[in-house]
């Protein structure tokens, strides 16, 4: 029924696209200023190199003490984050220190912990990544999202029009710049799953701005007054139940991950939700009125408005 009553819709999806265009703008705006505020601690130790412990403390643990324990004991910029509610395990992660080994810093950080808890703490796993490695990681990451935008313009130029193949890749830079903006807002750190979390939404995104484009290359052809303002209109309304369906629905399996998640999981799942809901925005008020744009700025077609 909700797919009958979305696909007889008829919505002026393009007539909004300044009004949203420029909320995407501000949205962007604030990315980058997170992104600038956060600095260096943005990068979490897969790409700057460091130290991760995961402790179990069998009481109320409070970060912020645990913290303060850390530096008196000389450890480098200590960050502590609790798991979901109800879990008892906290990450602790310390920055490189040439001065002293991984097995040193584990023997601080037990120090430390067993001085606010004492016998109650045990932990969990330990992991250590170097400083050249993490410089590694890091840009193989940029390369990974780079070469992947870059296949998606060229792939659907190639299958398409280039309008259609720019629509699309100012989509995808869209979402992952608000998605990351949203997940560096949330207090979490640049790290593996966020690089998994950045692909996944690249592919995702793309699969269904593409299928809006078919959409519309299909409808093109059939007619004789070309009209591309009125056709990605039609085409939007007629994808919008694909859209919004399939999109729920992976937005409710990511609302899950995000709510009974914890640690690089609940990292996971902030990111793709964030992501889903830009990634339906973006098909809808993104990437059409990009190519819109592109036609008009050609000559090629004439909208009517």
């Amino acid at each position: 029924m909700t797919e009958a009553a979305l696909a007889t819709t008829n919505y002026d999806f393009l007539g909004k696209r300044y009004i949203c265009l420029t909320l995407s703008v501000i949205m962007l705006l604030g990315f980058v200023y997170i992104w600038q505020k956060r600095g260096m601690e943005k990068f979490g130790i897969d790409f700057l190199g460091g130290h991760e412990i995961v402790a179990n403390i069998e009481a109320e643990s409070n970060s912020e003490a645990i913290a303060k324990a850390l530096e008196a004991r000389g450890l480098q910029s200590p960050t502590v984050q609790a798991f979901e509610v109800g879990s008892q395990d906290v990450s602790i992660r310390v920055a490189l220190d040439e001065n002293l080994d991984s097995k040193a810093i584990l023997e601080l950080v037990k120090q430390a912990l067993e001085e606010l808890y004492p016998g109650k703490i045990s932990i969990d796993k330990t992991d250590s990544v170097g400083a050249t490695i993490g410089a590694e990681v890091k840009r193989k990451a940029l390369w990974a999202i780079s070469l992947g935008l870059l296949m998606i313009l060229i792939y659907v130029a190639v299958r398409f029009e280039f309008s259609y193949a720019l629509g699309a890749v100012v989509a995808l830079f869209h979402d992952v710049g608000i998605a990351t903006g949203v997940y560096l807002w949330a207090g979490h750190d640049l790290n593996g799953s966020a690089l998994a979390a950045a692909l996944t939404i690249i592919g995702y995104s793309v699969n269904d701005t593409i299928v809006t484009f078919d959409r519309v290359r299909e409808q093109l052809r059939k007619r004789k007054e070309i009209d591309l303002y009125q056709t990605m209109n039609e085409s939007v309304n007629f994808c919008l139940s694909r859209t919004i369906i399939t999109g729920g629905l992976t937005l409710v399996s990511a609302l899950g991950l995000l709510l009974l998640g914890g640690g690089a999981i609940q990292d996971l799942a902030v990111f793709l939700v964030a992501g889903i809901i830009t990634g339906i925005y973006s098909t809808i008020y993104i990437a059409a009125p990009v190519a819109l744009w592109w036609e008009k700025m050609r000559g090629r077609y004439k909208p009517k408005q």
